[in-house]
């Protein structure tokens, strides 16, 4: 072992070392690719972002200053109370259109609320003049009035106040105003737009928030607005001096407090932020540089929990490592020890030559060992002296010169081990005279070359007295021709009183001589007293008895029988004496055989049986020790029911008589037995019948071996699989296995339901012949062989949807997730279905309702903002001239108020319906708000866009609107916007949103080119 283990280790260790650099390499090139991804993903999160809530910010601004020109329009316009109605109407149908601001406000010049329009659950509500409260004294309000036309101030992000409290639950709050001035620079009052700070928080966590990066917003202080995990948000308004960046990452806030953006890795994790330059408590004029551009600006940081930033798979891979390592020391550990092994065997060879060389050269036989060509290789020292010459001489010279009668050749090897008789034969001497002996012979094989050793006895000896014995034989036959055994009657004493012609011949005399003589002194003294002890043995017990002796080199078998008169007393005795010397020699060969029998049994861990007609057993091995923990004597005459359990008894006894009947062999049946331990255990026989020279039946023979442990596996994967089953049987999404060839194997009751075939139907055949559409059919069955030969494809590891088709041939959208696995040499594929028909069509509803105006089925403002930001972005690229109107109902606001909301909103429809048919295919109209309506035309210059407008407008107005309250005309003002270069949707909305004032102050029912 030891030395087993000195090898292993400098074979080992200079692999696991390299081995281990290579993984430590690879992992760790790994990790410093996902940092640099992690680092890629958080900046462009980041800053995306921030350049989002720029471009919302904007927006803003511009959603204050158009509410101030509204406010401008309608004093001018109109007087009194019928001014500040019509306002609240214009503001509610601004909140509707805009409902991320949950409070609009007109103040006058003192800071009085006179208008102000809350967002509430139903709607827009425009609270009463009772209710409105004074706000000179608010900070906002004396910040904004102090700035000029168009500029907007915005305020602290905060949590909104009402009546000097924080409301509760607490409302993020961000306060756009701005002040209202006529034509003659009079300051009439401040518009107050309060934007609904969740949306933006929400927004900021939608965009730079991922399962990798937490999202944090902040102002310049490092107060939160968005705080990270379970953190307090809002410390600045709440008094909580402890929510601060500052607090929690001292380290990271210390870089980014003194730097716009960047990245920054600390103990606390990883960090990315930008900075958002419009700032909070500022005076943003309509160009240029804020008012007050001061310190107050806000943060958005993502911080990525030093976890994240390790590689998910890391243990994975070390583990996988260290796996594979295990697996090449088990391996190496093999090879080592199979060198070891091929060494000391070696070594033992060597050794077990140098015993077989001392054990030739000292042998009484001669051993000649020739080639091939019977050429002599090999001699010792007794064929040396057998044939009178030295080893030179013998060496090299053919062997059939100093045989008679049968040579000693590779043929003749093979012939005697085709009859496995020994061959008589004579060696002439060198000096010419013949010696008999008697040839065994063999051969083998040594690299592809045949040789013949033959093992020489001399039997000159033997030769002489089996002469002898050869004559009196025939002498004894030729007097008595009777049986070989030896028959006397002797006296109590030892006399013999009457002798046949062989037991005469055995002892040398004729039988007539013998008569009367003392057999006690005819044979060797030790022979006589156990002949004495045997006679006196007969005497004493009056019963026959028997005895092995040696006579003459013979064995003889003796039989002693009493003889005893009328009275029952023993008189005289009767002997009879076999030869038995063969007959021992092949009960040793016997047992040699027997005990070759039983080392081969050993070896394959079985124990090995006989028995009788009747099932008991006649013969075991010595292993059965430790299968049943019986004996081979303890089991000897017992039948195997004995050991059945008592229960199972009655079922083995009646298969076993049926078995004896029938005289069938039988293999690989189990049965259950009880252990001399009490232990109840399963073993696995097989046997067949054997039958003497006239074809009786004498019983069976066998082997059995321990099958527990494979009984346990067995049952154990049984369950398992009856488990499997029937989970697939109750999943509701379909499973289906398909082998290497794309045929069916499993197909549960859920995909029977969902394809419509029965699982008898479906076994067997090709999976894509029963459930992938025809067009694509061709394309899948390519996967299935690229599967059969890597386990890799399209389709596998991965969730996709596709198109499924039934057995009725409909088709339907599926959910599809394949994985593989390796059994047997072949790979299978198990696939899970779901029927995603449903949630399809729930996905169409919700983009339409996402996407389309609900009362005209035109795009909503938000589908057609995105779809404006397309076509100006590929406008841009080619490029193509593009241009863009708004369209506003003329006096709608008279329609609601005579006729009723009902048939406004009929109106409404009829003005898409108008403006759709005089549009083209490639021109994009949507609803923005109210009656304002947005038209998007590519690749249109000024002049044809004006063309556009004009027929849209003589259209609307030569058309005749039947509603529930009669028929109806209106006419609509159009603003009409061409881009430029440096132009976004929202500065060519605000172009064409100035044009269509334009028309209105000109006298309306007109379009008017910006």
């Amino acid at each position: 072992m030891s030395k087993t283990v000195i090898a292993f280790l400098k074979f080992f260790s200079p692999l696991a070392l390299a081995y281990i650099l290579v993984a430590a390499w690879f992992l760790n090139n790994q990790a410093g690719h996902h940092g640099e991804l992690v680092r890629e993903r958080q900046q462009t999160r980041v800053f995306q972002t921030a350049r989002a809530i720029d471009l919302d910010m904007d927006t803003h601004f511009s959603d204050a200053r158009f509410l101030a020109r509204l406010v401008v329009r309608a004093f001018e316009d109109e007087q009194g109370t019928m001014r500040m109605r019509e306002l609240g109407w214009v503001f509610s149908d601004f909140s509707r259109s805009r409902p991320h601001y949950f409070q609009l406000r007109f103040l006058d010049e003192k800071g009085m609320e006179q208008l102000r329009v809350d967002r509430v659950m139903d709607g827009p509500a425009v609270i009463p003049e009772e209710n409105l409260q004074a706000k000179g004294d608010r900070y906002y309000f004396r910040e904004a009035f102090r700035g000029g036309r168009d500029d907007v101030y915005v305020s602290h992000f905060d949590l909104n106040e009402e009546r000097g409290k924080v409301e509760v639950p607490h409302r993020p709050t961000l306060r756009f105003a701005c002040p209202v001035i006529d034509r003659d620079g009079n300051k009439l009052g401040v518009v107050v737009l309060n934007f609904d700070g969740s949306e933006l928080l929400g927004r900021i966590r939608g965009r730079a928030e991922s399962d990798e990066g937490t999202a944090i917003f902040c102002d310049s202080e490092g107060y939160w607005f968005l705080a990270p995990g379970n953190a307090a948000a809002w410390g600045k308004s709440l008094g909580l001096k402890d929510a601060t960046m500052a607090h929690h990452f001292p380290e990271a806030w210390r870089t980014i407090a003194g730097a716009d953006s960047g990245q920054v890795l600390t103990d606390s994790g990883f960090f990315t932020f930008a900075t958002i330059e419009t700032p909070s408590h500022t005076l943003v004029p309509l160009t240029g540089a804020p008012v007050e551009a001061g310190p107050r600006r806000w943060k958005i940081v993502t911080w990525v929990k030093p976890a994240r930033l390790t590689l998910p798979w890391a243990n994975l891979f070390i583990l996988m490592t260290c796996l594979a390592l295990a697996a090449l020391a088990a391996g190496s550990w093999h090879l080592i020890g199979f060198r070891v092994s091929r060494s000391q065997a070696e070594t033992r060879l060597r050794e077990s030559e140098e015993r077989l060389l001392a054990i030739t050269q000292s042998a009484q036989d001669a051993i000649v060992m020739v080639d091939g060509h019977d050429r002599i290789t090999y001699s010792n020292p007794a064929a040396r002296s057998m044939f009178g010459y030295e080893d030179e001489d013998l060496l090299g010279r053919e062997a059939h010169p100093f045989l008679l009668a049968a040579p000693l050749s590779v043929e003749a090897a093979a012939a005697e081990e085709r009859t496995g008789r020994p061959a008589e034969i004579e060696v002439v001497h060198r000096d010419g005279h013949t010696i008999p002996v008697e040839l065994s012979s063999s051969r083998f094989r040594i690299k592809d070359q045949w040789y013949a050793v033959g093992s020489m006895r001399n039997i000159s000896r033997r030769k002489k007295g089996e002469m002898a014995l050869k004559r009196s034989e025939e002498t004894a036959r030729a007097l008595l021709n009777a049986p070989t055994d030896s028959a006397l009657l002797v006296s109590l004493s030892g006399t013999i009183l009457s002798i046949n012609e062989i037991g005469a011949k055995r002892l040398g005399e004729k039988a007539e001589v013998l008569t009367g003589q003392s057999l006690l002194n005819l044979i060797d003294p030790a022979m006589a007293e156990r002949y004495r002890k045997s006679l006196r043995q007969v005497l004493e017990t009056g019963e026959a008895t028997q005895f092995e002796d040696l006579h003459r080199n013979s064995r003889l078998l003796v039989n002693a029988y009493p003889i005893k008169d009328e009275s029952g007393v023993v008189e005289n005795i009767a002997l009879f004496a076999r030869d038995v010397t063969e007959q021992h020699r092949a009960q040793a060969a016997l047992r040699q055989s027997e005990q070759r029998f039983r080392d081969v049994s050993e070896a394959v861990g079985e124990y090995i049986w006989e028995t009788d007609a009747n099932g008991a057993f006649t013969f075991v091995t010595e292993d059965s020790v430790f299968v049943l923990g019986y004996t081979s004597d303890e089991l000897l005459g017992r039948t195997l029911d004995t050991l059945v359990p008592e229960d199972l008894a009655a079922d083995f006894h009646t298969w076993q008589a049926d078995v004896i009947a029938k005289r069938e062999p039988f293999s690989n049946v189990e049965v259950q037995v009880r252990t001399k331990e009490e232990t109840l255990i399963w073993i696995r026989i097989s046997g067949v019948p054997y039958f003497d020279d006239d074809k009786k039946f004498l019983g069976y023979r066998g082997a059995a071996m321990d099958v527990t442990e494979q009984k346990a596996q067995q049952e154990a994967v049984k369950a398992s699989e009856r488990q499997l089953r029937a989970l697939a049987e109750s999943a509701y999404d379909g499973i289906i296995m398909i082998d290497t060839s794309g045929n069916v194997s499993f197909w549960n009751e859920a995909a029977e339901q969902m394809f419509g075939y029965a699982e008898e139907e479906a076994l067997g055949r090709n999976v894509h012949d029963l459930v992938t559409p025809a067009d694509m059919r061709d394309r899948a069955k390519e996967g299935v062989a690229l599967f059969a030969a890597t386990g890799e494809g399209e389709v596998v590891d991965n969730i996709r949807e596709v198109e499924a088709v039934r057995k009725d041939g409909t088709l339907f959208p599926v959910e599809i997730s394949v994985s593989g696995f390796r059994l047997g040499g072949q790979w299978y594929a198990v696939g899970t279905v779901r029927d995603i028909t449903e949630r399809k069509a729930t996905e169409a509803k919700l983009r339409e309702l996402a996407t389309t105006d609900g009362l005209t089925n035109l795009n909503n403002r938000r589908r057609f903002m995105e779809l404006a930001e397309q076509e100006l972005t590929r406008s841009k690229r080619y490029p193509h001239s593009l241009a863009m109107f708004m369209m506003d109902i003329d006096h709608f606001k008279q329609v609601n108020d005579t006729h009723g909301h009902d048939v406004g909103d009929e109106v409404l429809r009829s003005l898409a319906v108008t403006a759709s048919e005089a549009l083209r295919d490639a021109d994009i109209l949507g609803r923005l708000g109210g009656e304002e309506f947005g038209v998007l035309l590519p690749e249109t210059d000024a002049e044809s866009a004006l063309e556009v407008a004009e027929r849209i407008r003589l259209s609307v107005e030569q058309t005749s609107i039947h509603t529930s309250a009669g028929d109806l005309n209106i006419t609509i003002s159009i603003g009409v916007a061409v881009m430029e270069t440096d132009d976004t949707v929202e500065t060519l909305l605000k172009k064409a949103d100035v044009a269509l004032y334009r028309a209105k102050d000109g006298g309306r029912n007109r379009a008017v080119l910006a």
